[in-house]
C-alpha cells in the first residue's frame, strides 16, 4: 500500500503544529491451534493450477459443442433439402398431371363440337362453301395479276439500272479507246496535233499576250514549227514552247496572259465523260 507521504502532494498537506501524539498497545488474544491427525488426508489447493485446466475443459468443452452444432446443422440442412425436393417433385408431377388432363379433355371437347358442327352444318356449309370457294377463286385470281404487274414493273426498273450501270461502263470504256486511238494518230501524223492547237489559238487575242506552249518532248519540234507558221500568218504573236515531262502522251497545255488551258487527251475526254453521265441522271 502506498503511503500517505507519497500519496499525497506537500501542497494538500495541512500542517498544524499543536497536534498531540496518541500512543495506543494491542495485545491479541491468544488462541488454541488444532493440528489434524497424522492420519488425516491434507489436500493443498492450488488456485493458479486450478484455474489453466478449468480453462482448458471449457475451451475443449466449446470446441466439442461447436462441431457438434455443425454436425446438426448440416443433417438439418440436407433434411431440408430432402424434403424440399421431395415436395418440388411432387408439384411438378401435379403440374403435369393437371396440364395433362386439361390438354385430353380440351382435345376431347374440340373433338366433339367438331363432329357436332359438321353434322348440323353440312348442308348448309356445302353452299356456304361453295360461294366462299368461289369469292376466295377470284380474290386469289387478282391478287396473282397485281402480283405479277408489280414483277414486271420491278423487273423494268432493274433492267433500266442495268442499262444505265453498263452505259456508264461503255462511256467509260469508250474514251479509253478513243485516247488510245487518238494518241496513236498523233503519234503517226505530226499535222494532227495542229487540229488541237488551231481552234484555241483562233481565239486568243494575239497582238496583246504572250502565249508559252507546254508539249512532250516528242511534240517539241512539231509544235515549234507550227507556231513559225502561224507567226507568219500573224506576225505580232508572241510565243514560246517549252518541254514539260510531266505531261501525259501528247499532251499540251496553253498558258497565256489572261488563263491556261489544259488540252491534256485524257482531261478533256474526262470533262466530256462528266458531261454525258450527268445528262443521263437529269433523263
Amino acid at each position: 500500500m502506498q503511503s500517505s507521504h507519497n500519496f499525497f502532494k506537500y501542497k494538500n498537506v495541512v500542517e498544524r503544529q499543536d497536534v498531540k501524539k496518541i500512543e495506543t498497545t494491542y495485545i491479541p488474544k491468544k488462541k488454541e491451534i488444532n493440528f489434524l491427525n497424522s492420519d488425516e488426508n491434507i489436500n493443498f489447493f492450488d488456485a493458479n493450477t486450478q484455474t489453466d485446466e478449468s480453462r482448458d475443459y471449457q475451451s475443449v468443452r466449446i470446441t466439442q459443442f461447436n462441431l457438434e452444432l455443425e454436425k446438426m446443422k448440416k443433417k438439418y440442412h440436407q433434411v431440408i433439402k430432402k424434403e424440399r425436393d421431395k415436395f418440388f417433385k411432387e408439384l411438378r408431377l401435379i403440374k403435369e398431371n393437371v396440364i395433362e388432363s386439361s390438354y385430353q379433355e380440351g382435345e376431347l371437347l374440340k373433338k366433339e363440337a367438331y363432329q357436332s358442327g359438321l353434322k348440323e352444318g353440312r348442308l348448309d356449309g356445302y353452299e356456304v362453301g361453295k360461294v366462299e370457294g368461289y369469292q376466295a377463286g377470284i380474290e386469289e385470281s387478282e391478287y396473282l395479276k397485281k402480283n405479277a404487274l408489280k414483277i414486271i414493273e420491278e423487273a423494268k426498273k432493274e433492267v433500266v439500272t442495268y442499262q444505265k450501270e453498263k452505259q456508264s461502263d461503255f462511256v467509260n470504256l469508250a474514251s479509253i479507246m478513243a485516247e488510245k486511238i487518238i494518241n496513236k494518230e498523233l503519234s503517226l501524223n505530226e499535222i494532227e496535233l495542229s487540229d488541237i492547237l488551231q481552234p484555241v489559238l483562233n481565239k486568243l487575242d494575239k497582238d496583246n499576250n504572250f502565249i508559252t506552249i507546254f508539249v512532250t518532248k516528242s511534240n517539241f519540234e512539231s509544235t515549234k514549227t507550227y507556231m513559225q507558221k502561224v507567226k507568219n500568218e500573224f506576225p505580232s504573236i508572241k510565243f514560246a514552247v517549252f518541254v514539260d515531262d510531266s505531261l501525259e502522251l501528247n499532251g499540251c497545255v496553253i498558258d497565256t496572259n489572261f488563263e491556261v488551258i489544259d488540252l491534256q487527251i485524257r482531261k478533256q475526254l474526262d470533262l466530256m465523260v462528266l458531261d454525258i453521265t450527268k445528262g443521263e441522271l437529269n433523263e
